[in-house]
């Protein structure tokens, strides 16, 4: 299946790259050759569609390719007679467009254009496009690009803007980063040495992809290593930025000023770094040039909501009490944030130093909530985030004082629930923490959790149907008892995954057999998309119940939902094939022959035959 979603990658790049090509070609043909011989004005007309003769303003002759292979060479003659002026207009060439006029049968003049298909010539320039935008509505947000069609087609689901920040920031590499980064690096020092078009054009055609922010910062650490004339590197920067019509040849010109003295072009990279495509880049470009840059960064990072927000928050250096306290209380944690993003917030907002006071002001522990709940989901946190067993100790010191009512309770649930599943011999061998951290933070919100009888407040939830994902956890992290109330949920009707997730986690036997008997009663007419995740759920547990669920997964298998068939399939696989042989023989044999997924007709014939 992978390698069918890849091939289907490549195919859609080699179109989208062939209908650039084709509209670059487009646009270089399109020329204009004027004459004038005894007052009387001639022009010729060339398209990659064919060529057209006008004399005194007046169409005389035109001429069509008939095929796209002759679409490729442009070679076509026009001709005709107007006012007593007989006009012959040859038109070819490969490298060069030449147009050759014989007028009253006599060649009179031969005119050259040179075919230039550099990539940026004919297409839309970004950075002036920012300008004009942001100067009219003061604004970026909603801007489109002018380069949108270069990397997408219409019916394509476009990135949002600077989504690729992750990978520029990403530590992990697919190998030929160094490579591209070091090639691209000696071009660049070539092009300081003996500036040339030539030599600008091929780092264009080198940068303007997308796989450029992949080796972007391998590339900026380069840079900063080389030796340069600074005036001669900002000067090629400024190039870059005022012919760039891609994108990513903008990242590329915003790294050279970086390198460059960035005091001259603080407009124009407050501009640019407001859109949120170049938010990541800017912040790159800012990063080694102190405080006064780092205020623009700031001032970035505030204005701006997306992506681009989370790579400023990302390289912006707290070097103010300003700076400090807006990431202290007030830059957006998104449930969708980055880990990374989640400690930097924290390390550079000094978490943990302000939750050793004695007490913890209502605005202050809110956030440390906030950021704990998402620094305690991943044990790999305490690696990126050393000070995460101190933070946690005073916040569960603060949270005895906080914590009085069941509504506050699930982040401290959430957050039991997270640390539980930690493999703390590994932890407390081979990172900060210490063993009576440990405890006392596990032991502190456990105190919490069960200083109260929460099983009212829990079975009123399930009740008035609220917030039910929520009492689940706190039942659980409580002890209380939950998994009667799930159950009556789920076979009064209620297609919730979670609730499915919490009953096969409570690996009640008796009382997972009960659903699956509930759930065989119906015919699974088309579900709708949670219907078919409870199911899902519900067959891959199957996989520890062997000959259990039969009747509910032929009705899965009726459906021809691709996902739930291979689910059934996983399942059966790790049935005895005593259990599923003879009476699923009819159906996988169907599947062998019909499914429209390769790897599911192997995978049916194999069990077919017993494994």
């Amino acid at each position: 299946m992978e390698g069918d979603y890849d091939m289907a990658q490549f195919k859609q790049y080699m179109q989208r790259s062939w209908k650039n090509i084709k509209q670059d070609l487009k646009e270089e043909v399109k020329q204009q050759f004027d004459v004038e011989f005894e007052g009387h004005h001639v022009t010729v007309h060339t398209t990659v569609a064919g060529a057209t003769l006008f004399i005194d303003g007046e169409l005389v002759d035109e001429v069509n390719r008939p095929s796209k292979l002759g679409k490729l060479r442009p070679s076509e003659v026009v001709k005709g007679e107007k006012n007593g002026l007989h006009v012959k207009a040859k038109v070819n060439g490969i490298k060069t467009l030449d147009c050759t006029f014989y007028i009253n049968g006599k060649k009179f003049i031969k005119q050259k254009h040179e075919l230039n298909f550099s990539m940026w010539k004919h297409r839309e320039k970004i950075v002036p496009a920012l300008i004009e935008a942001y100067e009219k509505n003061g604004t970026l947000e909603n801007f489109t690009l002018p380069d949108e069609g270069y990397y997408y087609f219409d019916e394509e689901e476009h990135l949002e803007p600077g989504a690729y920040y992750e990978v520029l920031f990403s530590e992990h590499e697919q190998g030929y980063e160094h490579g591209f980064a070091k090639k691209l690096l000696k071009k660049v020092d070539w092009l300081l040495e003996k500036p040339s078009d030539k030599t600008r054009n091929s780092i264009y055609e080198d940068v303007l992809d997308d796989d450029f922010p992949e080796y972007a910062l391998l590339f900026n650490d380069m840079l900063a290593e080389l030796e340069v004339d600074e005036a001669a590197l900002h000067k090629e920067a400024m190039w870059f930025i005022e012919h760039a019509a891609h994108r990513y040849v903008v990242d590329f010109a915003l790294l050279l000023l970086g390198r460059s003295t960035v005091a001259c072009d603080v407009d124009l990279l407050r501009v640019i770094g407001r859109h949120e495509e170049f938010t990541a880049f800017v912040a790159v470009a800012l990063h080694r040039h102190g405080a006064p840059a780092h205020e623009l960064l700031f001032e970035l990072a505030k204005d701006t909501t997306g992506y681009g927000q989370q790579a400023a928050i990302l390289m912006l250096e707290p070097t103010t009490e300003s700076i400090r306290t807006w990431l202290l209380y007030d830059a957006p944690l998104l449930t969708e944030s980055s880990l990374a993003l989640i400690v930097a917030i924290a390390q550079k907002s000094a978490l943990s130093e302000a939750l050793k006071a004695d007490s913890a002001p209502r605005e202050l522990f809110a956030r440390a909530t906030m950021m704990l709940m998402c620094l305690t989901e991943s044990e790999e946190t305490v690696e990126l985030y050393n000070e995460l067993p101190e933070a946690l100790l005073d916040y569960v010191r603060h949270a005895k004082t906080h914590i009085t009512t069941y509504e506050q309770l699930y982040p401290i649930a959430k957050m039991a629930e997270y640390l539980s599943a930690y493999e703390w011999d590994y932890l407390i061998e081979y990172t900060s923490w210490q063993p009576v951290e440990s405890n006392l933070v596990l032991s502190g919100l456990d105190a919490i959790l069960t200083s109260a009888n929460w099983q009212p407040m829990i079975e009123k939830a399930f009740a008035e149907e609220r917030t039910m994902a929520q009492a689940i956890t706190i039942a659980r992290a409580s002890g209380a008892e939950y998994m009667s109330l799930v159950y009556k949920k789920i076979v009064n009707g209620h297609f919730e995954p979670y609730l499915y997730a919490a009953l096969i986690a409570g690996e009640d036997t008796h009382l997972f057999r009960a659903v699956i008997d509930y759930v065989e009663q119906f015919e699974l007419a088309p579900l709708n998309p949670l219907e078919r995740e409870c199911i899902e759920l519900l067959i891959d547990e199957l996989s520890s119940y062997d000959g259990v669920g039969k009747r509910l997964m032929h009705h899965a298998l009726q459906l021809e939902d691709e996902l739930l068939t291979f689910s059934v399939l996983d399942t059966l696989q790790l049935w005895k094939v005593s259990s599923y042989l003879p009476e699923f023989e009819q159906e996988l044999q169907n599947i062998a022959k019909t499914s429209a997924n390769r790897a599911q007709r192997r995978f049916a014939k194999c069990l077919a035959k017993g494994h």
